[in-house]
């Protein structure tokens, strides 16, 4: 049987989105349940990322967008919905007009066979915007942003309709306002915004969005790796390969960044100990598997002092079921018992899932392949990204 959500609304189905966006690692559903650690280092070290960005420009196409139909959408929500989809559909085209191998461009795959895709940038970029502080309303989600421009294009058209029926139309100021004064900014702290922004769209950063993006990642996330590096200007970031990697830098990092990196960094190797059983309970026979588990077996004691107890109280974990299974894993791969390690994990997904819906239960339903994830990256490869856009945008970029 094909399950599936019914599509009441282009808002359902993005908060749908969302919530299966936060259950993926690059697209890899979380089998064992421990997103709440793996987003909380995420959200700590690299916040305003996801693991489906792509690149710094967003930042800036979202909010340009935004700001572009305020002033020529009308008020209808419904259409303004509709024009916002379509112009960020349109940049997609552009880039690749400007280079069809361009990185990064979203829905790339999909706009090379004339279609679009159904998360598009504004979804994938909100949270970011917010985060950042660009999006300058509070917490409002993007229809709610899109509702509330709306209504007030409608408020003040009415206005305007009263102002000009009035006898007393010389006593009425509104036929003196400028149209700037009824666009709408005050959702936006976007100060590189130009109304011709599209026709000169390129992916790359200008030398004023990179030293904007720049500068308000570092005033609103002053105490996260990614502030730290680029009010640092940390170049050689954008060279390492791997959240792993990082450890070549963190003596670098003030004492607490360096204690939270290594208590991410031995969760990660800690948790991925699971993650190679969980394929071996799905294929016993699988060769990548077999040589990882003979490669960790040996340092199952040390991979197993992770401090679980430290990571529970600095991301303020509270959920019984995931902190009784992280102990238990603990004290089994101290033990060195693999079979009851696979038998707690084959529990975990299916309290998780229902045995229904639960891999390690019915592999014969599977595919060859790996499942469930590798080592952990917290939004790294996301964040390098955006980073590396930013430095190369200060350095090379157009005012």
């Amino acid at each position: 049987m094909q399950l599936g959500w019914i599509d009441f609304s282009a808002t359902e189905r993005s908060k749908v989105l969302s919530i299966l966006d936060l259950l993926s690692e690059k697209a890899t559903l979380d089998e064992l349940g421990i997103s709440p650690i793996r987003d909380g280092f995420s959200n700590m070290f690299f916040p305003g990322t996801s693991t489906i960005q792509t690149r710094a420009k967003y930042f800036f196409i979202v909010p340009y967008a935004m700001k572009s139909l305020e002033k020529t959408a009308g008020t209808s929500s419904s259409i303004f919905k509709k024009e916002l989809d379509e112009l960020e559909k349109r940049c997609g085209y552009k880039f690749l007009e400007n280079d069809p191998n361009e990185e990064g461009v979203i829905g790339k795959r999909s706009l090379n066979k004339g279609k679009w895709v159904k998360r598009p940038p504004s979804d994938i970029y909100w949270a970011g915007l917010r985060t950042y502080g660009i999006f300058s309303a509070g917490k409002m989600s993007k229809d709610e942003c899109i509702n509330a421009v709306c209504h007030q294009l409608s408020a003040k058209n009415n206005v305007r309709f009263l102002g000009n029926s009035n006898d007393n139309s010389e006593e009425n100021e509104t036929d003196d306002k400028h149209p700037e004064e009824l666009s709408y900014s005050s959702f936006w702290n976007i100060p590189t915004f130009k109304p011709d922004w599209f026709g000169t769209l390129k992916m790359d950063l200008t030398k004023d969005e990179a030293h904007f993006l720049k500068a308000r990642i570092i005033k609103s996330c002053p105490d996260s790796i990614m502030g730290y590096i680029l009010s640092h200007d940390m170049k050689s970031f954008a060279e390492l390969e791997s959240f792993e990697d990082i450890g070549a830098l963190i003596s670098q990092f003030p004492e607490d960044m360096q204690n939270e990196y290594y208590l991410a960094r031995n969760f990660s190797s800690f948790i991925y100990v699971a993650r190679v059983l969980f394929n071996l309970i799905i294929d016993p026979e699988n060769e990548t598997a077999i040589a990882e588990y003979d490669r960790l077996y040996p340092r199952l004691k040390e991979l197993s002092e992770v401090d679980l107890e430290a990571i529970y109280q600095l991301l303020e974990i509270k959920e019984i079921g995931l902190i009784g299974f992280l102990n238990d894993l603990k004290k089994l791969m101290i033990e060195g018992n693999t079979d009851k390690m696979k038998s707690l994990i084959k529990k975990r997904e299916s309290w998780l899932k229902g045995d229904s819906r639960a891999k390690t239960v019915h592999p014969e339903e599977l595919e060859q392949g790996w499942y469930g994830g590798r080592l952990l990256d917290y939004r790294f490869t996301a964040a390098k990204q955006i980073i590396a856009d930013i430095f190369s945008g200060e350095e090379e970029g157009n005012a």
